[in-house]
């Protein structure tokens, strides 16, 4: 019974501890708000074009927006990434309705990551948010390094990766979990259209679509071939990818739905016939390249096979 009044007294406490902050009005940017605050506290944004960057630097604050996504929008004119989680924050750390634009990353090991957001070594909870119109080398919308983020109703549109993840790169040891989010029109020039896996990370697509993503090798929605868990897929759509929908494994939970897609027609002539086998044949070997379909940077037997196996007249 003491130590249950004990535990409500502490939490009445940190309740009436926590403050909140108006933008504009108590501060005339968000990032002054952020430096002034403290953990817990609420950070309320009014509508209106926010430049420049804003970096949560370990506090777990609920930034969110008075009038939504389409009124409110963060815009790093090209000068970095837009958003940081790069100190520890935790899911306490909540970014809540903005649109999220003209990030192009953050250097991260000699790469710039995380056109929009950069997320290393934190797990915040991004929700209602529309992240767009960003570009870096690794996860043109969004990196994530060693975390465990959720995500939540988000949308994904028009970002795009010089190499992997023009949506969304989860980078080594990440375990995501987003639901109903969706990733349309983003492009890689590598793997990934939308998402793309790496070293020993995971993740749960939960009612989720992926419409016209596309990538320059393989995986124009998603790309797990790597020593990851395979992604796993609940109600989930894919629509329209090029040149595949998926390269590696990914773990059905239900609910899915795959439009046809002719990932074999590797001279996109809309036809799988002896000019694609030719090209596996060409590109035998080692080879980072369109025809090494199963993803293993060697072109084989597997490939070729892979090939017949889908020869004839590409869907309508």
């Amino acid at each position: 019974m003491i130590q249950a009044t004990i535990a409500t007294l502490s939490l009445l406490s940190t309740a009436a501890l926590a403050a909140e902050h108006d933008v504009p009005g108590d501060f005339q940017t968000i990032q002054q708000a952020v430096t002034a605050a403290s953990s817990g506290d609420v950070i309320n944004v009014g509508p209106g074009t926010w430049s420049g960057r804003v970096d949560f630097r370990g506090k777990d604050l609920w930034i969110r927006s008075t009038d939504g996504t389409e009124e409110t929008i963060l815009d790093a004119g090209s000068l970095s990434s837009v958003v940081m989680f790069i100190s520890g924050e935790g899911t306490g750390a909540i970014l809540e309705g903005f649109t999220i634009t003209g990030g192009t990353g953050q250097l991260f090991k000699g790469e710039l990551t995380g056109g929009g957001i950069q997320i290393v070594n934190s797990s915040p909870t991004i929700r209602d948010c529309h992240i767009t119109g960003n570009t870096a080398t690794f996860g043109g919308g969004m990196a994530i390094w060693q975390g465990e983020p959720i995500l939540d109703n988000c949308l994904f549109t028009d970002n795009h990766a010089t190499n992997d993840g023009g949506g969304l790169r989860l980078h080594e040891y990440t375990t995501l979990v987003m639901e109903d989010c969706n990733f349309v029109g983003n492009t890689a020039g590598v793997f990934g259209g939308a998402v793309n896996y790496g070293h020993y990370s995971e993740g749960h697509h939960i009612n989720c679509e992926f419409d016209g993503n596309s990538a320059g090798l393989r995986g124009g929605a998603i790309a797990s071939a790597c020593e990851c868990n395979d992604p796993q897929l609940t109600g989930t759509d894919i629509c329209n990818s090029v040149p595949d929908h998926i390269l590696g494994g990914w773990q059905d939970f239900g609910g899915n739905d795959f439009c046809p897609v002719c990932a074999m027609d590797l001279n996109t002539d809309g036809v799988v016939n002896v000019n694609d086998v030719l090209q596996v044949i060409n590109a035998w070997g080692g080879c980072v390249c369109v025809e090494d379909v199963d993803g293993d940077n060697v072109v084989g037997v597997n490939d070729l096979l892979a090939v017949i196996d889908e020869y004839g007249q590409c869907p309508g």
